[in-house]
Order: C-alpha cells, then structure tokens, then sequence
C-alpha cells in the first residue's frame, strides 16, 4: 500500500512539474527569488562596470576572464562559414550544461551569475555599446532570463535540500516536495528558453556579425 501511495505521488508530481500552465505560472510563485538573483545580477553588472573602466586591474583580469571564454568559444569549433544548425547545436550544448550546472551549484551559482556579469561589463567596456546592441542584445534578452530562472531554480533545490537534511523549521515534507517541484519548473522554463536563445543566436546573431566582421 506504501509503495502504490508513493508511486502515485510520484505521478501526481511529475504530472505537475511538466504542465505547461504550471511552468508558466512558477516565476509568478517564486518572484522573491528571481528579483533576487535578477539584482545580483543587475548589481554584479553595474559594478563590476564601474569597476573595470575605472580601476586597471579589475581591466586587466577581464583580459583574462575574456579570454578564458574566448577559448571556450573556440572549443566550440564555430567559424564564420558554419551553417547554422551546426552552430545552433553547440550553442545549445553550451547553454544547456550552463542551465543544468547553474541548477546543481544551487546558492554557489550566484557566482556564475556575477562571472557573467564580469564577462558583459567588459566587452560593454571593450567593444563599446554599438557592438554590445548587435552582439549580444538579439540572444541575450531571452538568454539572461534563462540564466536567472536557472539559477533561482537551483536556489529553491538548495531550499529544499537544507529542509530536508536540517529540517529547519517549516520542513515538512510536503514543504521539501513543494521547493523541489518548483525548482524543477523554473529549470524546465530555463531550458526551454535556452533553446530559443541558441536559435536566436545561431541566425539572427550570427548573421549581424558575419556583416560586421566580414
């Protein structure tokens, strides 16, 4: 009787986690902590910006943290003349194990957050706001939300992980359930607008720039 109770509940909850209207009403339910990590973020971004076109050394180590993601990038093995479902695919790879990672670091994936922050202030610093608009503004107003739901995803999984190994006060199981349902609807919507993202990126961003710098 136990086993077909649980197995029931498990059903119930997963039918719950991938319900479309569920998912999109999840940043509605969980709006503290998505404005959160939303003014981590935006935070992380202006002073880190302040920060690097006025101190040199806050300059010189986003040389470094840029280039590190510029390896990266090349890893990915995307030139100018790919066609785009082969660039579209190793976004997506790269996005999805950003979405996924950002998810188990759970309270750490604050610091992804402001790395990323790090990394847009500088080529803001660099490039100028011309190249910031056409490079990185088509992809990243769906990518930087994908970014913050994944994250505040992970934070709730972090929630529910202290109620369940501490068992703080109001850490009841169904508290416990409640956090990891949400979370994993945040990290579904995440996804989902990750994939969107890689598209955006594939086509519309990549074109601009193969304009830009051919």
């Amino acid at each position: 009787m136990r086993d077909a109770y649980l197995m029931m509940v498990l059903m119930d909850a997963l039918k719950e986690i991938f319900d479309l209207k569920e998912i999109l009403k999840s940043p509605i339910r969980n709006k503290k902590v998505i404005l959160f990590v939303s003014l981590v973020f935006i935070l992380s971004l202006v002073l880190l910006y302040i920060l690097v076109v006025n101190i040199k050394y806050f300059s010189y180590l986003g040389d470094i943290i840029f280039q590190n993601f510029q390896k990266h990038v090349e890893n990915l093995k995307i030139t100018l003349n790919e066609d785009n479902l082969h660039i579209i695919l190793a976004i997506w790879k790269n996005n999805l194990t950003v979405c996924i990672l950002n998810y188990i670091l759970g309270i750490f994936s604050l610091f992804v957050i402001a790395v990323n922050s790090y990394i847009l202030s500088y080529v803001l610093y660099k490039f100028g706001a011309e190249s910031f608009i056409y490079l990185v503004l088509p992809h990243g107003i769906i990518e930087i939300p994908a970014l913050i739901l994944s994250a505040s995803g992970g934070v709730l999984f972090n929630m529910g992980l202290v109620n369940f190994l501490i068992n703080i006060k109001f850490g009841t199981k169904r508290e416990v359930l409640y956090y990891i349902k949400e979370s994993l609807k945040l990290l579904i919507l995440s996804i989902i607008l990750f994939i969107v993202a890689g598209i955006v990126e594939g086509t519309i961003t990549f074109k601009i720039a193969k304009i830009m710098f051919s």
